[in-house]
C-alpha cells in the first residue's frame, strides 16, 4: 500500500500550484450580479449582518446587460 502514496513534497507542490493557479486566473465575466441585500440588527452590543447576493450565470458569448443595479 505504501507504493501508491505520493511523497509529502509532491503533495505540497501540488497544493501550492493550485493556490498559485487560483491567484493568476482572472475572475470570469460569465456571472452578473443582479441584486445585493444587506440586513443588519444589533442585540446586546452584538451586530448581526446578513448579505445576500443574487447572481446569474450567462451562457458563453453572451454579454452582461448594462442595468446591473436591479434591487428589491
Amino acid at each position: 500500500m505504501a507504493k501508491n502514496r505520493k511523497p509529502l513534497m509532491r503533495c505540497l507542490g501540488e497544493f501550492a500550484g493550485e493556490i498559485i493557479k487560483g491567484i493568476r486566473t482572472p475572475a470570469s465575466a460569465d456571472r452578473e450580479e443582479i441584486a445585493r441585500r444587506v440586513e443588519e440588527r444589533t442585540e446586546n452590543g452584538v451586530t448581526l449582518r446578513r448579505t445576500t447576493i443574487d447572481e446569474i450565470e450567462l451562457p458563453d458569448g453572451q454579454k452582461p446587460r448594462n442595468d446591473t443595479d436591479v434591487s428589491d
